[in-house]
């Protein structure tokens, strides 16, 4: 029923009536044609197996390759299938997405890489909107106006709803579901303890982000956290990326900021380090004369950061020196600690001291530089 093509979402589908302000319809029947259009789908799945699949010898040699051939040929060569009908090849989504969840770094990453192609610089998502859910589906809630609220599967499907609609819509829900399934797998490798595999996860996110629309909150999210990471130079290239997403999509340059501010600066426990690439993320941000508004948040942060790293830290050194042993490290019993002890634990709060001043230093010559490079932008009613 639905024609097989890359851009499933540019098909063109019966038109159904617009209702305004409609009312939400009722769980059971959204839920009760969901799981009709689910069937419908893997009909549809199933008949294109059986007709296109089966019959061409380019398929029969792409099955070949999947069942014999190397990891680079599987992977290939579902990507090949994926990209021919993406609403027709469920399962061969499914085999890339269970490769990107293995624990060989190899194996993992190449599948990674060509879903990321697929949903990035691929047609498998819409290029100018998100994705919808079933139960969201505008088309679907303007037909159930003031139809029956007992819809049961055998029975005319209500108003001018079509089974095409629902394969449509099925996939839309199936596709979102999956695809946040796939950012969930690119989180955990932004997490892995091997620096090469973290560094490409996070270009991973920067390009989904870069290119298309669905799930942008998490994947700003998932890069703005990386500006913490414990290697200095995935903490640097999320910065770059940041800075070359607001290049890509100048209009972002307020989410990135509001995003940079809850997300990270002003989010408690955040170390010192991430605060720092935070920063210095924020003070490269290319400013111009019509971007007021840009300017004067940034400046609203700049100030708010200077205030507190000129606040004194409460000074914890007695607590701490009070629960060390002879070694110098922490013991439970909460005896006095000896002199060794004692003159350990000064060493090591001076460096500590000497290190975090040293931080704070640095931030605050980042925040003024900040501060000299968006005020000339900004638009202050205050003449101090």
């Amino acid at each position: 029923m639905f024609t097989p093509q890359p851009e499933w979402h540019a098909v063109q589908l019966p038109e159904l009536p617009a209702v305004e302000n409609p009312t939400v319809p009722p769980r059971h029947i959204l839920d009760e044609l969901h799981k009709y259009a689910d069937t419908l789908l893997e009909l549809e799945a199933t008949a294109y197996g059986e007709s296109h699949l089966s019959s061409s010898s380019s398929h029969k040699f792409l099955s070949t390759i999947m069942a014999s051939g190397t990891l680079e040929d599987k992977v290939s060569a579902l990507t090949l299938l994926v990209q021919e009908s993406p609403l027709h090849t469920m399962k061969a989504f499914e085999n890339l997405l269970g490769l990107a969840r293995k624990k060989s770094r190899n194996a993992a990453l190449m599948a990674l890489g060509a879903l990321k192609d697929l949903m990035g610089q691929g047609v498998v998502l819409p290029p100018d909107r998100k994705l919808r859910a079933f139960a969201k589906q505008p088309g679907l809630i303007s037909s159930l106006q003031g139809k029956s609220s007992n819809w049961t599967t055998g029975e005319k499907l209500p108003g001018a709803i079509q089974k095409i609609h629902l394969i449509s819509w099925a996939y839309e829900d199936w596709l979102k579901r999956t695809y946040f399934e796939m950012l969930k797998v690119i989180e955990g490798w932004c997490n892995d303890e091997v620096e090469y595999a973290r560094g490409r996860a996070v270009t991973f996110v920067w390009e989904l982000l870069k290119e298309k629309p669905e799930q942008e909150e998490n994947l700003l999210r998932l890069l703005i956290n990386k500006l913490g990471d414990t290697d200095k130079k995935i903490a640097s290239r999320a910065s770059y990326l940041l800075l070359q997403l607001q290049v890509t999509h100048p209009l972002m340059k307020s989410v990135i900021i509001n995003a940079v501010e809850s997300d990270l600066l002003f989010r408690p426990g955040q170390s010192a380090h991430a605060k720092y690439y935070a920063i210095i993320t924020l003070n490269q941000t290319v400013l111009s004369v019509r971007e007021q508004e840009v300017a004067n948040k940034l400046l609203e942060i700049y100030f708010s950061l200077f205030v507190g790293l000129l606040k004194k830290p409460k000074d914890k050194e007695g607590a701490v020196e009070k629960k060390l042993n002879k070694n110098g490290l922490v013991q439970g019993g909460g005896g006095t600690p000896g002199k060794m002890a004692r003159k350990k634990s000064k060493e090591k709060a001076t460096q500590a001291h000497k290190s975090e001043d040293e931080m704070k230093e640095k931030m605050i010559a980042q925040v003024l530089t900040g501060v000299n490079r968006a005020f000339p932008f900004a638009k202050t009613d205050d003449a101090t």
